[in-house]
């Protein structure tokens, strides 16, 4: 049973009302403990296939259902979609048509991430932590997303450790702002990241040359946190036969939840 509330939360520094899906462990209401806090991107395809994308969702209400062993956490959801998901979660304007995929249009796009991680951590993160029984230091706070969300949260890696130290990037379409965030990656500190999982598939793109972009865009950031982070603390995996949807993300939900989480 599909197991969640939502609510809309009108943020200041969006200038937007945000859809968000939470998810309590199911031992919440059976104690008086506390719990880490999972914040993930795309809420509209994380719990509910009939708001999902493409009809199908990470299934992370049933991963907790087949696997009890995961680790208990609170899950924050937020909804990203439309125009609005590109701004939010890509950090640095860009050019779709300077990709090479002109068929996304060729307006400028994305830049907005930062006024998106403020509403998380200045106005989300406070509520969640005033209404639930959570552990409020970034040490017990993680964020999690695929694809530009897998940018996004990368970002946070690099420059939001105040607020997160656990980081789990899915299926990261990096190439569209590689150079830029490659030279944010190469200034960063990571000394507060307790862990950072990276991972991309063989076939994240129908177009052989797009998946090997991914690949070896994926690399050059796994390359550059390899030098920065001690090697336990820092997981990268190359999924073979991997592909760029919800249903691929879902079989590796548990696992990344464990590494996450688990010290």
């Amino acid at each position: 049973m599909k197991e969640y509330t939502v609510f809309v939360m009108k943020s200041k520094h969006l200038e937007l009302d945000m859809k968000v899906f939470v998810m309590l462990p199911k031992s919440y209401h059976k104690s008086d403990r506390f719990y880490p806090v999972l914040y993930m991107h795309d809420g509209q395809n994380i719990f509910d296939d009939k708001l999902s994308y493409k009809g199908v969702t990470w299934g992370v209400s049933e991963a907790y259902d087949e696997n009890p062993e995961l680790p208990e956490v609170v899950i924050v959801a937020i909804e990203t979609s439309g125009d609005f998901r590109t701004d939010a979660l890509v950090p640095i304007e860009f050019n779709f048509s300077d990709v090479g995929l002109p068929e996304y249009g060729d307006e400028s796009v994305g830049g907005k991430t930062d006024e998106y991680l403020s509403f998380i951590t200045k106005e989300l993160k406070p509520y969640i932590d005033e209404r639930y029984r959570t552990f409020k230091s970034p040490k017990n706070t993680a964020l999690m997303g695929s694809s530009f969300g897998g940018v996004c949260s990368t970002y946070a890696a690099i420059k939001y450790t105040d607020y997160f130290s656990r980081f789990g990037c899915v299926s990261n379409a990096y190439y569209v702002i590689q150079d830029q965030l490659e030279e944010l990656a190469k200034n960063a500190d990571m000394s507060k990241v307790k862990k950072l999982y990276l991972d991309v598939g063989t076939k994240e793109s129908s177009r052989d040359i797009e998946s090997e972009q991914y690949i070896e865009s994926n690399r050059r950031m796994y390359e550059i946190f390899k030098n920065k982070m001690n090697n336990d603390l820092l997981k990268f995996e190359i999924i073979e036969d991997g592909v760029h949807d919800e249903l691929a993300w879902r079989a590796r939900f548990p696992e990344i939840v464990q590494f996450l989480f688990n010290d």
